[in-house]
């Protein structure tokens, strides 16, 4: 009897072609699966609360992503932090993740950098849930939604009806989130 040949594992890494352009005739739809992915609107007009400061937010872009929920999370809370009066409160107000995926997020106070890993589930829905409770905790109301926001114009509209409009855009809830 002949011993059957083993192939030894591959050691070289098949190649990266997610950046390669792909022909939707080569490639049927039900072949290519879609990335779950989440785009973070922020409200510059949005009641900042005591932590943040308006002049670095409006510096903000008008929203995070289409990226993974994770890595938009990242982004929205990195720039929770960015935007703070003082760092150091708005590090103390994240919550600490442990075990699962982490996304890092980082602050600079008492002559320091300081490293802080955030608990990610690839889910729209807990994304939305952490910004929620994070803007509770800064007691900032509406600054990030998954639906874009339709900014006042003081020279257009008057406050009464921008407020119209946007409550028949969507309803707003307490908490900082739109809601569909």
């Amino acid at each position: 009897m002949t011993p059957l040949a083993i192939s030894p594992p591959r050691s070289t890494p098949e190649p990266d072609i997610s950046s390669i352009p792909q022909d939707a005739a080569t490639i049927p739809n039900s072949a290519t699966p879609q990335a779950l992915t989440v785009c973070i609107y922020v409200n510059k007009e949005a009641n900042l609360g005591p932590y943040l400061d308006r002049k670095k937010v409006q510096q903000l872009p008008e929203h995070f992503g289409p990226e993974r929920p994770s890595a938009a999370l990242q982004q929205a809370v990195q720039a929770c932090i960015d935007c703070a009066l003082q760092q150091k409160a708005v590090f103390s107000l994240i919550k600490q993740g442990y075990g699962g995926e982490m996304v890092s997020v980082s602050a600079s106070f008492e002559g320091k950098q300081h490293l802080m890993n955030v608990l990610v589930v690839n889910s729209i829905g807990y994304v939305l849930r952490f910004l929620k409770k994070l803007c509770r905790s800064l007691l900032c109301d509406n600054l990030f939604s998954n639906q874009p926001f339709q900014q006042y114009n003081a020279a257009s509209e008057s406050p009464e009806a921008y407020e119209n409009r946007r409550v028949e855009a969507g309803r707003v809830d307490q908490l900082g989130l739109k809601t569909e």
